[in-house]
């Protein structure tokens, strides 16, 4: 793979204008714990700890998209009521233009729930979800005010986007209309369809999964062959089909009748949930497209992206520099994080009830007792985030000679092993601003340390807020430094 491509390509994503059309729902995540029985009835008491909403949906492709840095424009429709006004919020603290926004006068915001419980060191488990009635096609004026939207910011996109969840919003005349819109200004048009592919006549690119092109296509898809029946026949339709396939990456039908299959970036067994990846691989393969990408290179970013997304729980936004870290640095997209993102993450695995381990150190060529440190430490706990010395910072420490292997290729060993949960690269001095952002339940050291001749003020730190430093023994006589001497000493 060219890097310095990919690299061209993702600089060129802020210069994007994507404009999403569709079907918009809020998600409502609700996490609690089970605390009893209620005294009125016989039915649990739910104690509520957290509630966050996104948009859903259409506005979760608008979301991706505004993530990956592209301007972007949302047009749909929401109800008049309180969680419309929640709807706007969440678009404007995710950069989603929402002037495009139509209020229905006889229908409720779109809003799917799912409540999470669990009881005291118990894990959280889905209890239940909550809906609103099946919405059915647009039509009359709320159709009208739609179509005009579009038409008002056409001029300002380069492409358009419509993804149809629930059959209400891309009616036929609205598809008919986008692609008459496109054609006048020379628009890209990208469509994503639960149930309707085959509807999306004269498109661009159409980014449907594996089922959903049989769907579209008729044809039931079972294996490869059908498959590729079923990507042949959507081309008699569609300009090109990005078809998604789960565990088998993604494969492009191009218009030229070439068909190209692109792998995953992200192991099988690495994946938490799968709820919202094909919104971020629509949004990831616009984004490319319209930065000059061909579908293959297309493809490759959606799928990366992908990957980022489904390694984490619910609906989320991949954004431009999680996609960077997944495509440049090696180092395995579920588990090299910045400490913003460690953040949400911790705040999420406490909600769970997860115990959260934190070491930190250079792991220079990586060896036994690099190995049997780390497992030892992930014991201690539910998760365990490693703090990973940058080559700037092992030379201050180590010395110029190192590190012998760059931070990039550290990462990526570290993200391999399957008792570390999460990486996070430091460069300064002291690992002091991860321990106070985050507050690890356990602070693993090295055997060479003992609690008298740590670093007191990280001590006084982690046992201050109730937390715990273990000291770990390592492997006698097992070091890098070890290793660099026989080897010179060898040579």
């Amino acid at each position: 793979m060219d890097l310095q491509r990919y690299r061209d390509l993702l600089s060129r994503f802020e210069k994007a204008r994507v404009l999403v059309v569709g079907d918009i729902y809020l998600d409502e995540n609700v996490r609690g714990v089970v605390t009893g029985i209620s005294l009125e009835a016989p039915i649990p008491v739910y104690e509520v700890h957290e509630r966050r909403y996104n948009p859903g949906a259409a506005g979760n492709a608008a979301c991706n998209v505004a993530a990956l840095g592209a301007k972007t424009y949302m047009v749909g429709y929401v109800g008049q009521d309180t969680n419309a006004d929640i709807v706007r919020r969440e678009f404007e603290v995710r950069n989603v233009d929402t002037s495009g926004l139509v209020v229905h006068p006889t229908r409720a915001t779109n809003t799917y729930g799912k409540l999470r419980a669990g009881g005291f060191n118990i894990p959280t488990q889905e209890i239940l979800r909550t809906d609103t009635p099946t919405p059915v096609f647009i039509e009359g004026e709320v159709e009208d005010q739609i179509i005009a939207n579009i038409k008002a910011r056409a001029p300002e996109v380069d492409a358009i986007v419509v993804t149809d969840q629930v059959c209400s919003v891309a009616t036929e005349r609205v598809l008919r209309e986008v692609v008459e819109i496109a054609k006048k200004h020379n628009l890209i048009t990208v469509g994503d369809s639960r149930s309707r592919a085959g509807a999306f006549k004269s498109f661009d690119i159409i980014v449907p999964n594996d089922r959903e092109a049989g769907i579209g296509a008729g044809i039931d898809v079972v294996d490869e062959k059908t498959l590729h029946a079923a990507g042949k026949k959507l081309l008699g339709i569609c300009k090109n089909a990005v078809v998604t396939r789960g565990a088998q990456g993604i494969t492009v039908f191009a218009a030229d009748g070439s068909v190209t299959d692109v792998p995953i970036t992200i192991a099988p067994d690495a994946v938490v949930d799968v709820t919202g990846a094909g919104d971020t691989v629509t949004a990831a393969v616009t984004v490319t497209t319209v930065a000059g990408g061909t579908l293959a290179e297309a493809a490759v970013v959606g799928n990366t992206a992908a990957g980022v997304a489904v390694a984490q729980e619910g609906v989320v936004t991949v954004p431009k520099a999680q996609l960077e870290r997944a495509l440049f640095s090696k180092g395995g997209p579920a588990k090299l994080k910045s400490i913003n993102e460690l953040k949400e993450i911790v705040t999420k695995l406490r909600a769970a009830g997860k115990k959260i381990v934190w070491t930190n150190g250079c792991f220079d060529i990586v060896h036994i007792g690099h190995i049997t440190y780390l497992q030892k430490a992930a014991s201690l706990g539910d998760v365990l985030i490693v703090g990973l010395n940058t080559d700037e910072s092992v030379r201050s420490v180590k010395g110029p000679g190192r590190p012998i292997v760059p931070e990039a290729e550290r990462a990526a060993v570290l993200a391999a092993l399957e008792c570390v949960g999460y990486v996070v690269l430091f460069s300064e001095p002291s690992p002091m601003p991860y321990l106070e952002a985050l507050r690890p339940d356990v602070y693993a050291k090295g055997g060479d340390y003992t609690l008298d001749t740590i670093v007191q003020e990280e001590r006084r730190l982690v046992e201050g807020y109730g937390g715990g430093i273990a000291i770990l023994p390592g492997v006698e006589g097992r070091s890098t430094t070890n290793i660099i001497a026989r080897i010179t000493n060898d040579a």
